[in-house]
């Protein structure tokens, strides 16, 4: 998890910044069962997806060169593996 920090640089502060959760489409993939699907992705009318319906959308994601997703929204995000950028405080 990233959480926002003061950085002290040049004998003065940092404006402080705070993060998105994101969610490693990978490990995701790599190291949850179905019952850790459970609950956590929603079609788009919100009816809760299956755990092979949140697989093969996860599956989708990386076949769009996405590593990382953001865990709700976020306008300043990286997809390809750096997550929320920041956003300031």
């Amino acid at each position: 998890m990233r959480m926002g920090i003061f950085g002290f640089v040049s004998g003065g502060y940092e404006m402080a910044k705070y993060y998105h959760l994101s969610l490693s489409v990978r490990g995701a993939l790599t190291n949850w069962s179905n019952r850790n699907f459970k609950g956590v992705f929603t079609h788009d009318d919100g009816r809760p997806m299956a755990a092979s319906e949140a697989k093969a959308a996860l599956l989708d994601e990386l076949s769009k060169g996405r590593e990382v997703i953001p865990c709700g929204k976020c306008d300043n995000f990286d997809y390809s593996g750096e997550g929320c950028l920041g956003h300031d405080a």
